[in-house]
C-alpha cells in the first residue's frame, strides 16, 4: 500500500507539469527516506524520477524486472513506466502485449490502457507507426467505453503525434485542440505538453518554423530541462530546429548544450541520440558538427530511433551542402529513403527536395523560371539579413504567422531549404 501511495504522490505532481508542485512533493516524500527508499529510484516510474536519479536507474529496473512472471500487472505497469521513460521499453513490449488483453477482459480497464498507451508509445519510437496507429485506436476506444476522459484524452494526444508525423495535419490539428481544451482548464500538464508537442510537429512538417518556436517554448524555455516537464526531453530537437528555422542560432545552441549539461546522454539511448544530434545541428564550427554526427550515428541504439536519426542526417545534409556536395547527398538521400519508409510525406519531400538541390538536377531550371513577388523578395531579403519572423513583420506590418507562410512558398522557388541559403540564392537570381 505504501508503494502505491507514494506512487500517486509522485504521479500527481508529474501529471500537473507544476515544477512548484514537484518540488514540495519529494520534500514530503525525502523527509520520510527511510520508508520511501528504495522506491522513489524507480518504483514511481516518472520523468522527475529518472532525472533525479539518472543512469543509476536503469540498473534499478535491471533488477526489479528479473522476474516478470512473479510481479502483479500493478507492478509490471509502473516498471513498464520507467522503461518507457529510460526508452528500454522494447525490451518488456512482448510481455505487455500478452498480458494487455486479459487485463482488459477482466476488468482491469485502468491498467490495460495504461499499458496499450505505452505499447503504442514504443511503436512510435521504433517506427511502427501502422501497428502504432491500431493500438492507439484501440486504447481511444476502450476508454471511450468506460467515460474514462483522462485516459481517453491521453489516446487523443498520442494519436494526434501520429497523425501529424504521418502528415493528417487537420486530423492533428483537430485532436490537438480537443485534448488542449479538455487538460488545460484542469491543470494536467502532461497532457497540454503531449498536445502542443503534436501541434509542434505540424507547425515543423509544415515550414512553419515561427509557430513551432512559440509552441516549443511553451513546454520548456530554452536552455531548461526540469524534472516536472517531462515532454522537454523528447522535444529537444523540435526546439532546436524551430529555432535554428526561425532565425534564432543562438537559442538552439543554449538548449543543445543544455541538453548535454543536464546530463542527458547518460539516461537514455534516445536521449543521447537527440542530444549528439542537436549539438552537430548547431556547431558552431564544422569539426566539431562531424564529432557530434558521428556520436549520434554511430550510437549503438540510434537505429532503433528511425524518426530522431533520419531528422538529424538531413539536417547534417543541409550543414554539409555549401562545402561538401557528394558527402551532403549521401546524408541526404539517406534520410529521404528513411522519411519514404517511415511515411512521413512532408519530411522525405523537404529531404527529397535539398537532395535535388545538392545534385544540381533541378536548382537552374527552377530559379530560372521562378519569380518571386516584390514582397516575397523584400520577406526574403530580410530574412537573408538575419532577422527573425518577428522583427520582419513589425518591418512590413505583418503577422509572424504570415512571414512564416511566406517563407515557407519562398523555399522551393528558390530551390532552397533553410534560412542560411536565401542570400546566395537571391544573389543567383540577380
Amino acid at each position: 500500500m505504501r508503494s502505491r501511495l507514494v506512487t500517486l504522490l509522485l504521479a500527481t505532481s508529474q501529471y500537473a507539469g507544476d515544477a512548484v508542485l514537484w518540488a514540495r512533493t519529494h520534500q514530503l516524500l525525502d523527509a520520510q527516506a527511510a520508508l520511501c527508499q528504495p522506491l522513489l529510484r524507480i518504483y514511481s516510474a516518472t520523468w522527475s524520477d529518472v532525472v533525479r536519479h539518472g543512469a543509476s536507474a536503469a540498473a534499478d529496473l535491471e533488477k526489479l524486472s528479473a522476474d516478470l512472471a512473479q510481479l502483479d500487472p500493478w507492478d509490471v505497469t509502473r516498471l513498464s513506466v520507467s522503461a518507457y521513460h529510460l526508452d528500454v521499453l522494447g525490451d518488456y513490449r512482448p510481455y505487455l502485449q500478452r498480458i494487455v488483453d486479459r487485463e482488459l477482459a477482466t476488468g482491469a480497464a485502468a491498467t490495460g490502457i495504461t499499458m496499450l498507451h505505452l505499447i503504442m508509445l514504443d511503436q512510435m519510437a521504433t517506427g511502427a507507426w501502422e501497428d502504432a496507429e491500431q493500438t492507439g485506436r484501440r486504447s481511444l476506444e476502450r476508454a471511450e467505453e468506460l467515460d474514462y476522459g483522462l485516459f481517453a484524452h491521453q489516446s487523443r494526444s498520442y494519436l494526434a503525434q501520429l497523425a501529424a508525423l504521418r502528415g493528417r495535419y487537420d486530423e492533428a490539428r483537430e485532436l490537438h485542440a480537443l485534448v488542449d481544451s479538455w487538460a488545460r482548464p484542469r491543470g494536467v500538464g502532461f497532457l497540454t505538453q503531449a498536445a502542443d508537442a503534436a501541434a509542434t510537429t505540424v507547425a515543423l512538417s509544415e515550414g512553419d518554423f515561427e509557430t513551432a518556436y512559440l509552441l516549443a517554448i511553451g513546454i520548456t524555455a530554452p536552455g531548461e530541462f526540469a524534472p516536472s516537464t517531462y515532454q522537454a526531453s523528447r522535444s529537444l530537437l523540435d526546439l532546436v530546429e524551430a529555432a535554428i528555422g526561425s532565425g534564432r542560432a543562438e537559442q538552439a545552441r543554449t538548449h543543445a548544450l543544455a541538453a548535454r549539461a543536464a546530463g542527458l546522454p547518460d539516461i537514455s539511448p534516445r536521449l543521447a541520440l537527440v542530444t549528439f544530434g542537436a549539438l552537430a545541428m548547431t556547431a558552431e564550427d564544422d569539426a566539431e558538427a562531424a564529432e557530434m554526427m558521428a556520436r549520434a550515428e554511430n550510437h549503438a541504439a540510434a537505429r532503433r530511433f528511425p524518426f530522431e536519426l533520419a531528422r538529424i542526417r538531413l539536417a547534417h545534409g543541409l550543414r554539409l551542402r555549401s562545402t561538401s556536395g557528394e558527402t551532403a547527398q549521401r546524408y541526404l538521400s539517406t534520410a529521404a529513403d528513411m522519411f519514404g519508409r517511415l511515411g512521413a510525406p512532408a519530411w522525405a519531400e523537404r529531404a527529397r527536395t535539398e537532395l535535388r538541390a545538392a545534385d544540381g538536377e533541378t536548382r537552374s531550371a527552377a530559379i530560372e523560371h521562378t519569380v518571386l513577388t516584390a514582397q516575397e523578395r523584400r520577406i526574403a531579403e530580410l530574412a537573408a539579413g538575419g532577422l527573425t519572423n518577428k522583427e520582419i513583420g513589425r518591418q512590413l506590418y505583418l503577422s509572424p504567422r504570415t512571414v512564416s507562410s511566406h517563407l515557407y512558398r519562398i523555399f522551393p522557388k528558390l530551390g532552397v531549404t533553410t534560412r542560411a541559403a536565401l542570400r546566395d540564392a537571391l544573389n543567383r537570381q540577380n
